[in-house]
C-alpha cells in the first residue's frame, strides 16, 4: 500500500474515532485538510496553481480557484457547481465553530450556550466527513476524465 493511501485511511479512522470520542474540532480540522489536499491535486493538475505555490493559499482560495478552474470555458471537468457550493457552506461553518470556541460575536444575544455550540460543531464534523468523501470521490473522477480526454 503506498504511503498517501496509508496516511488517508489514517486520517478517515481518525475522523471517525474524533467524532466517536465527541473530540468534533479534531475532525473538522481533518476533513478540512483532505478537503484541501483533494482541491491542491486538482488545482496542481490543470496547471491552476504551480506545486511551490498550493501550499500558500488558504481554504477559501482554493475554494475560489475551484471554481475558476471547473468554469474555464473548453474545460472537460465535470461540473460541480452545487459541491462547490456545499463546500463554502462548509467552510463557513467550520470557521464558526474552530474560532468560535473561543471568539464571540459583538451581541451577546446571538452566543449560543456551549451544549448547542458542541451540538453544532459535530453536525459539522458530520457533514465534513461526507463532503471531504464527496471531493475525494470527485476529485477520482476527474483523473478518470482527463484519462479518457488524453487518449
Amino acid at each position: 500500500m503506498e504511503i498517501k493511501q496509508e496516511r488517508y485511511i489514517e486520517a478517515y479512522d481518525r475522523i471517525d474515532s474524533s467524532i466517536k470520542s465527541k473530540h468534533f474540532f479534531e475532525a473538522i480540522t481533518i476533513e478540512e485538510s483532505i478537503i484541501s489536499d483533494r482541491l491542491a491535486s486538482f488545482l496542481e493538475a490543470t496547471d491552476t496553481l504551480k506545486l511551490d505555490q498550493i501550499h500558500r493559499q488558504n481554504f477559501s482560495s482554493l475554494i475560489m480557484l475551484w471554481q475558476l478552474a471547473t468554469k474555464t470555458p473548453g474545460s472537460i471537468w465535470e461540473n460541480c457547481d452545487s459541491l462547490i457550493q456545499k463546500t463554502d457552506k462548509w467552510r463557513k461553518e467550520r470557521n464558526k465553530y474552530v474560532h468560535g470556541l473561543v471568539k464571540f460575536p459583538s451581541q451577546k444575544a446571538n452566543i449560543p450556550n456551549t451544549k448547542d455550540f458542541i451540538a453544532g460543531a459535530k453536525q459539522t464534523a458530520l457533514d465534513g466527513k461526507e463532503l471531504a468523501q464527496e471531493i475525494s470521490n470527485w476529485r477520482k473522477r476527474q483523473v478518470a476524465l482527463k484519462r479518457k480526454h488524453n487518449k
